[in-house]
């Protein structure tokens, strides 16, 4: 696909896709800042997108660890199937709500890491929380999830969901449109 292809796509389906344009090298940085790559041994990858954070998690990772990466997109899936050839790496065409049983196929019990792009604000409410009970059942204890969005309207769900004093909040205004970066500490005693 080229960049035509990608934006056609994207407006075709804004509300899964969440953006027109994808993320700058400058929210990627703050996007894989967080992650111990040294620790991890599982990373999940939600929003595969045109694979921008997938790169940056891959040249990051040691060689034994696993990055499980969903995308929903028929087509953005099969583009970075055409440009990723990477051995820790499987894609997964499905949503972001199914998790659990590809971290059980791929032999792990937990993900160290979830890395999201996925537009939780646009979707309908049942799929936010769906996703959110999956990143929950899915995480270590202690693990992180990363979350991005255009806006703060997401922040109260956030909060709930882990805990207010589980969460962080980044700003990267070097993004078109600038970005707010959820960095979220999975605590069972504090979650829900």
């Amino acid at each position: 696909m080229n960049n035509i292809d990608i934006f056609l796509e994207s407006v075709k389906n804004l509300q899964t896709v969440g953006t027109l344009a994808f993320s700058s090298k400058h929210l990627v940085k703050k996007m894989v800042e967080p992650i111990r790559f040294a620790e991890a041994r599982c990373i999940i990858e939600l929003g595969t997108g045109n694979g921008c954070i997938t790169r940056a998690l891959l040249r990051r990772m040691k060689p034994d660890t696993q990055l499980l990466s969903f995308e929903i997109n028929d087509n953005f899936h099969r583009m970075t199937a055409a440009q990723l050839h990477d051995p820790r790496l499987r894609l997964i065409n499905d949503s972001a709500e199914n998790m659990l049983p590809y971290i059980y196929e791929s032999g792990f019990l937990y993900a160290d890491y979830i890395v999201s792009s996925v537009p939780l604000v646009s979707l309908p409410k049942q799929i936010e929380e769906n996703i959110l009970n999956s990143v929950l059942t899915t995480l270590k204890p202690s693990g992180l999830f990363i979350q991005f969005s255009y806006s703060t309207i997401l922040l109260k769900k956030i909060e709930q969901t882990f805990g207010k004093k589980n969460v962080k909040v980044n700003f990267t205004p070097l993004n078109f449109p600038p970005a707010f970066i959820y960095v979220c500490k999975h605590n069972l005693n504090n979650a829900h």
